[in-house]
């Protein structure tokens, strides 16, 4: 294997918390050669979001490393869609406003006023947001989210996520999002083609069967799940062979003794 792919919540970190091993285990593949990509679902943060928080945890990465969801967005409307004038409404958080912001999309609330509805994870989601969302998708504005992740790990407890917002619009609406994040490969694709390597020397870790592990298989890269996060071990003697990772994982250092035929 060349290329590891990480989730970071509830893999590399819970909340705020890094788990544990995990500095010493990014730097130990590392120094085997090994390149280390980083593919979150969670769109609250940007690229450089993302290195401050990861930086204050004492892990030191490069803004190339990263692709969260928020990103991944950007990289969408400037490879993918012709927007012209159009403009975007965003239900979202910072990081989600910064990556659509840099690449200079004209945002607006107004439903009368947008073709597209972007929609992440919004810790400050309120009925005024949801029904001018609603009522942009019902008058014909494309409904994107970046992923469809129903919870998120905190240090002790877990969230409700994005995947919260966007069914509550989707039900609504009757419209389904086309969806950026895992179990989409978009992110995974990218990250591909951008090292060079193909499928088979490429390990992505995760924590969720239905996003993480789901992409992965899609694509035919080796998956593990670790167990810090969201799904355990009787979610898997539960799931389709198509969410089974290929190896299952208590802890982050647990990946280094693992074997991979190269």
């Amino acid at each position: 294997m060349r290329v590891f792919v990480f989730d970071l919540d509830g893999v590399i970190y819970r909340g705020n918390t890094l788990l544990p091993g995990v500095k010493n285990t990014l730097f130990s593949l590392e120094e085997r050669g090994y390149q280390l990509f980083f593919l979150s679902n969670n769109s609250t943060l940007s690229r450089k979001g993302y290195l401050k928080k990861l930086g204050k945890m004492g892990i030191k990465l490069k803004e190339e490393q990263l692709f969260p969801s928020s990103y991944l967005c950007a990289l969408y409307f400037k490879t993918k869609e012709k927007i012209n004038s159009k403009k975007v409404m965003i239900i979202g958080e910072k990081g989600l406003f910064e990556e659509l912001k840099k690449i200079k999309l004209k945002i607006s609330f107004n439903p009368k006023k947008v073709g597209y509805v972007v929609v992440g994870m919004d810790r400050k989601i309120n009925f005024r947001k949801l029904s001018a969302a609603y009522q942009a998708i019902k008058n014909g504005a494309k409904f994107i989210a970046t992923n469809t992740d129903l919870t998120y790990p905190l240090e002790k407890t877990t969230i409700p996520a994005a995947g919260a917002i966007v069914k509550a619009l989707e039900v609504s609406t009757g419209k389904k999002p086309l969806i950026l994040g895992k179990p989409e490969t978009f992110g995974l694709e990218v990250i591909l083609k951008k090292t060079g390597h193909p499928p088979s020397q490429v390990v992505l870790v995760g924590d969720r069967l239905e996003t993480d592990i789901a992409a992965g298989n899609k694509l035919g890269v080796y998956t593990v799940l670790v167990l810090s996060g969201i799904s355990s071990i009787e979610d898997v003697k539960k799931a389709p062979s198509s969410l089974k990772p290929r190896s299952i994982i208590p802890a982050l250092p647990d990946l280094l003794s693992l074997k991979f035929n190269t």
